[in-house]
């Protein structure tokens, strides 16, 4: 079963989230860096608050709560204790720089809630093996939007393309720990790179966690309360119901859904060359 995180500060939405199938909320605390990192283009820049994050947790029932952190700084220690003390049940930390940071967070922590790294930059993805085998680590998160722009590459889903995350997954998948990648919209909804065809590639890989987008926001109508429960039910349905058959697939068919998956995030990556080039 593919495990759905939804990221909003908005308690209602949580709690109709929880209802209709999301298996966890995150509340996003990162801003340091990120909207330079991500200038011009259109990628979603949280305006959430600490006080966001006891507010959601009381919204929810049972499933978890993550609280993504920002990267690792002088000011890392009280944000920690703001994610602990609201209930979070993952602490995030992004933009790994360097295996200290995590012995910061891991220290921060004190074993009161689990460490959730995002592997999302260079560093992070080429010290993979030592991030993975750290004890205090149960699952991992890959972050394909920053890992992209970390490798100068032209799309955020080229590190699929050219075999990375598959060079991760085997890393991770020894350790026997789970983990999840990128972003997926609903099937019914548009973009450049269909849901189905992200989702094929988490099913080939191993994967068991998935974030919603911003895009799956819009395909949803997220921001319609009207039948809203309902409407998310329904898309995270058809969602567990795509993968299930996707992990069916023969060897054969994985291989060749693999093949023409990479040559359309292939063109992607060229055309957003050229767009750029031309600005």
């Amino acid at each position: 079963m593919m495990n759905t995180i939804l990221i909003t500060n908005d308690p209602l939405l949580a709690a109709e989230a929880e209802a209709a199938g999301v298996a966890r909320v995150m509340v996003d605390l990162e801003s340091i860096g990120k909207r330079e990192r991500q200038a011009g283009r259109n990628t979603f820049i949280s305006a959430h608050r600490k006080e966001d994050i006891a507010q959601v947790r009381a919204a929810l029932k049972k499933i978890e709560l993550i609280v993504r952190v920002n990267p690792w700084h002088a000011g890392s220690p009280a944000e920690v204790e703001d994610a602990v003390s609201g209930g979070a049940d993952f602490v995030m930390l992004p933009m790994i720089t360097a295996l200290s940071q995590l012995d910061g967070l891991s220290h921060a922590l004190k074993g009161r809630v689990k460490l959730l790294p995002l592997v999302e930059t260079a560093y992070s993805m080429t010290h993979i093996e030592d991030i993975a085998a750290r004890f205090d680590i149960a699952e991992i998160y890959i972050g394909l939007n920053d890992l992209h722009l970390s490798l100068g590459l032209n799309y955020l889903f080229e590190p699929l393309s050219l075999g990375l995350v598959d060079w991760m997954a085997d890393r991770i998948r020894a350790t026997g720990k789970p983990f999840g990648f990128g972003g997926i919209g609903a099937l019914e909804g548009g973009g450049e790179l269909q849901a189905e065809a992200i989702l094929a590639e988490h099913a080939r890989l191993g994967s068991s966690r998935v974030i919603l987008s911003s895009r799956f926001g819009k395909d949803v109508r997220l921001e319609d309360e009207h039948t809203r429960r309902e409407r998310l039910a329904q898309a995270l349905n058809r969602l567990q119901q795509a993968h299930e058959r996707l992990r069916k697939r023969t060897p054969e068919e994985q291989e060749a859904d693999r093949a023409r998956i990479c040559q359309i995030i292939s063109g992607l990556a060229a055309q957003n060359n050229v767009t750029r080039a031309s600005c």
